[in-house]
């Protein structure tokens, strides 16, 4: 094989492996089958000379079973064909072995996929056929033509492969892409309302945290819990939400403590209002009670004023009377000295005058008893209207 063969089957098996890599970031495979997979690049690097087509075959088969059943089987499963040949292996299996197993309980490929594997499989039969049919003695120069425009043939058919096997891999990932925004439709509400109602239960049990929250004594982180179904995976913005819940909570207790002195100046300012106001009050209170008893004292100056004057009044009343009495009995200055016997003379005069014994003077004096009873009444009525005045 020439080195413009050797170069262009290097090339065709970078371009696979790249091919091979970007569809195992979009569809990982397991473990095991990516440490099977490591082992065989190790013995695909160290591939020379006529083996270098046997290992593009190879490789060709490991994506074909990857992309079509999702995981490796034979010939790669078994790692005692390691140390085999691998134009060996592939004379085996020929490529077809695996995937028929395989299709059996999985649906048909598409007609494309049969026709790459079918155009893999004709071209290295007649590769084949080339390298068998190379003489091992000195060929001569139409010979060497011959061998030459045969290589050549082969590397149009490697080109041609190549480009078919970039169209399907295009063709591919088109539809992979289709049907990727196909279940990405589908599957975006259940996601969004499965987010929201893990934001919302979270939300709640950061409001049932911030009612039961004690103050500086323990942390409250409000937003981390508001946000805790977004920020599983997220350790930064974890990291920052987290200084911010300290920044919220600085907050809080700044406003918290503010609430509480406002609270102290109103409830100081009312206590200040009540006291002043209780103290106007007794203040009132007392000018009301000292007004009542300068009132009072004045009122009892004014009855003592009175109690006298009418004292003094019962006084004349009595003198008036007693005057009137001497006018009326008629007593001489001697009876006015003793007020016994006159008292005892004017009950016997009553008397008489009870039984009709009366003589004629007792008659006149009874007249002039009766105008000088006249002129008491009328003496009375005048000093009842002087102290009527008096009030």
């Amino acid at each position: 094989m020439s080195d413009l063969s050797e170069f262009a089957l290097d090339r065709h098996f970078a371009s696979q492996l790249r091919n091979l890599q970007s569809y195992s970031k979009e569809h990982p495979v397991s473990q095991e089958d990516h440490d099977i997979s490591q082992r065989w690049m190790q013995q695909f690097q160290e591939a020379k000379g006529l083996d270098k087509f046997a290992r593009n075959c190879m490789l060709l088969m490991m994506f074909n079973q990857l992309r079509d059943i999702g995981h490796l089987s034979k010939p790669f499963t078994e790692l005692a064909n390691l140390s085999r040949s691998m134009d060996d292996l592939l004379n085996e299996y020929n490529g077809t072995t695996a995937v028929e197993e395989e299709q059996q309980q999985q649906p048909p490929p598409a007609v494309d996929d049969v026709q790459d594997a079918e155009t893999n499989v004709s071209n290295y039969g007649s590769s084949r056929l080339s390298q068998e049919m190379t003489p091992m003695h000195p060929i001569s120069i139409p010979e060497f033509e011959s061998i030459k425009l045969a290589n050549q043939d082969l590397l149009k058919e490697i080109d041609s492969l190549h480009s078919r096997t970039v169209e399907t891999e295009k063709l591919f990932i088109s539809k992979n892409q289709v049907l990727e925004r196909q279940m990405v439709g589908k599957s975006v509400v259940p996601k969004s309302e499965l987010v929201q109602e893990n934001i919302y239960q979270a939300c709640r049990a950061a409001i049932d945290l911030l009612k039961n929250w004690q103050g500086e004594s323990e942390r409250l982180n409000f937003l981390a819990t508001c946000l805790e179904p977004i920020l599983r995976n997220d350790v930064p913005t974890s990291l920052q939400i987290s200084e911010l819940d300290i920044s919220l909570e600085n907050t809080l207790n700044g406003m918290v403590t503010q609430a509480c002195s406002r609270r102290d100046d109103n409830v100081r300012m009312l206590y200040d209002h009540i006291l002043r106001h209780d103290k106007n009050d007794l203040k009132e209170k007392k000018d009301k009670l000292r007004r009542l008893q300068d009132s009072m004292r004045l009122e009892r100056q004014r009855l003592l004023v009175l109690a006298e004057d009418l004292k003094r009044r019962e006084d004349l009343i009595w003198r008036h009377q007693a005057l009137a009495t001497i006018a009326i009995t008629g007593l001489s200055s001697e009876e006015q000295r003793s007020p016994s016997d006159s008292k005892c003379k004017s009950c016997s005069k009553e008397k008489s005058v009870g039984k009709g014994l009366l003589d004629p003077f007792s008659r006149s004096s009874n007249v002039v008893t009766a105008k000088s009873v006249v002129d008491l009444e009328k003496l009375s009525d005048e000093l009842s209207d002087l102290s009527i005045d008096k009030w």
